[in-house]
């Protein structure tokens, strides 16, 4: 009987296929209320980030659309949490994100967040391996990614996948969805 149950306890837990790449850094930054959030403060929660900038007209409007998208897609119940780092620290302060935020968020699980260039430029690049940098402080011309990081419970990077892509909701959706399960 015992064996039995010790089988239908191992086959009940769940692992994502997902491959496990990188952790994602123990860095502090700053949320658009001006409160301090460490990223470790995420383990816990399924998060998907992006890096954007509040004065882009590229992709970040496109990135914007997908993670509202998202977060409609992602049930209320599952432990998940959505960030948006900027990566013009120089002109995106808490008040300026905390504006932004009121008219792009969609959903109180999704915080915006910033810090000094240095830490946005680490976390990008060594943390997160996207590209980061480029241009100026306030030039338009800043350099980031336009893919959507999905993170474990645990903290790790378990996914990359374009923000601009047609499917890119449907398919985070069910990335979160998927990574909510594992135990």
């Amino acid at each position: 009987m015992l064996p039995l149950l010790l089988v239908a306890l191992v086959s009940c837990s769940h692992h994502s296929k997902l491959p496990k790449l990188f952790p994602v850094p123990d860095l502090t930054l700053t949320r658009s209320d001006g409160k301090p959030l460490k990223l470790a403060d995420n383990k816990g929660y399924v998060t998907v980030y992006d890096f954007i900038f509040t004065r882009c007209s590229g992709t970040c409007p496109l990135m914007a659309g997908t993670m509202r998208q998202l977060t409609k897609k992602v049930n209320r119940s599952q432990p998940v949490r959505f960030v948006s780092v900027s990566v013009d620290p120089g002109y995106d302060t808490p008040a300026v994100l905390e504006n932004y935020a009121r008219h792009t968020r969609n959903d109180d699980r999704w915080l915006f967040v910033t810090g000094d260039r240095g830490t946005i430029v680490k976390l990008s690049v060594d943390g997160f391996k996207l590209a980061a940098g480029g241009g100026k402080p306030g030039e338009e011309a800043l350099l980031h990614s336009s893919r959507l990081v999905v993170a474990d419970k645990e903290g790790m990077i378990r996914e990359y996948y374009g923000a601009t892509s047609p499917e890119a909701a449907d398919h985070l959706a069910a990335a979160v969805a998927d990574l909510s399960r594992e135990d």
